[in-house]
């Protein structure tokens, strides 16, 4: 179907991109497949030799982040026999960075998005946090839900107010709320 795959990649990024300028501006059900177009400079059935309709899209993109993300968790902060956080936050945020303006707007727009970001992001401290707590299954419960929600309210608030903030003294700061994260030694 397509046969010029930089072509199809940068027209589907268009049409991204399109989409992304007009839903940081208002809620996807005030957005149509008409102004995506027009936005990116395109036709009506460019739009939808790639998606369905806008909420296709909305998907699609919502997947493609969480696919990121996984793949960070899955190939190298479940990897090691440590987590070391310091090193392992740089990549989380550097992550989130590159969704700037996206993420803080995600979040904020679909509850699911930080629910999928929380399961995503769960194993982490099941595997090296939360054993070490000594707490019982319904406390640890408790307690993962309380850095998994406090982690995404914080780097969604760095991202939306805090930029001046440097990274390493954001990562510092939740490094300071997690028992047993090991930190980098400069």
């Amino acid at each position: 179907m397509h046969k010029q795959p930089k072509v199809t990649e940068q027209t589907r990024a268009n049409l991204t991109q399109a989409f992304w300028s007009l839903y940081l501006e208002r809620p996807i059900e005030k957005i149509t497949v008409r102004e995506i177009t027009e936005r990116a400079g395109y036709n009506r059935a460019t739009f939808y030799l790639y998606f369905r309709d806008v909420y296709d899209l909305f998907e699609q993109l919502e997947e493609d982040i969480l696919a990121k993300v996984r793949a960070l968790v899955e190939q190298r902060l479940l990897a090691g026999d440590t987590l070391d956080f310091s090193q392992h936050m740089g990549l989380i945020i550097g992550l989130a960075q590159q969704f700037d303006g996206f993420l803080p707007r995600l979040l904020a727009g679909d509850p699911s998005f930080g629910d999928k970001l929380k399961v995503i992001i769960a194993p982490l401290l099941d595997r090296f946090i939360l054993p070490a707590t000594g707490l019982s299954e319904p406390e640890q419960d408790v307690l993962r839900e309380f850095y998994l929600s406090g982690l995404l309210a914080a780097i969604n608030t760095w991202m939306n107010e805090a930029h001046d903030i440097p990274i390493a003294r954001l990562i510092e700061l939740i490094l300071s709320t997690v028992p047993g994260a090991t930190r980098r030694r400069s």
